[in-house]
């Protein structure tokens, strides 16, 4: 698949960018239903773990097993899930912080872009300690009507061990 860069400061780059931010944003609001609606009927949602590997066996990324292997239904019976209080991982609820950075983005043949970003993740939640998820997302975005809907996210973590007591928030 033929892939043309997009300009940081376009047009295409701005909306995008935008998107991304507006994301964020529902995601830390807890405004879940309406995150929900940007996603693609098709989407795959996947987080896969990470092995720490000498260099010239490549970035360690375990392609069969991960952490998140999402598709519509189950994003879909996890939102619904956060509405009630029978998501006992969320009770009382996480307070988040994302951070979007270093946005590279390509438009394919087809018209989506592919975005690679940089992300920071904080989560506190009761008395519980602290949590900073840091990595690379790479995200597939379709244009829909004036907006976009996310197709794919691939979450790959920085850190080879999750210290955290779950991970029952969206990155």
């Amino acid at each position: 698949m033929s892939m043309q860069p997009v300009p940081v400061g376009s047009a295409d780059y701005n909306a995008v960018l935008e998107w991304l931010y507006r994301e964020a944003a529902l995601l830390d609001s807890g405004e879940f239903e309406a995150w929900f609606a940007l996603l693609a009927p098709d989407i795959a949602y996947e987080m896969p773990t990470r092995q720490s590997v000498y260099q010239k066996d490549g970035d360690g990324y375990q392609e069969d097993f991960g952490f998140y292997a999402e598709n519509h239904s189950s994003l879909e019976t996890r939102v619904k899930r956060l509405g009630t209080e029978q998501a006992w991982a969320e009770q009382p609820g996480s307070r988040t912080r994302h951070f979007v950075s270093n946005l590279l983005l390509q438009k394919d043949g087809e018209g989506a872009f592919h975005a690679t970003t940089s992300f920071m993740v904080t989560r506190i939640r009761s008395d519980l300690p602290y949590d900073l998820f840091t990595g690379e997302r790479r995200d597939v975005l379709r244009p829909d009507g004036g907006g976009y809907l996310l197709a794919r996210r691939t979450i790959l973590f920085d850190q080879t061990v999750l210290k955290s007591y779950n991970l029952s928030i969206f990155l």
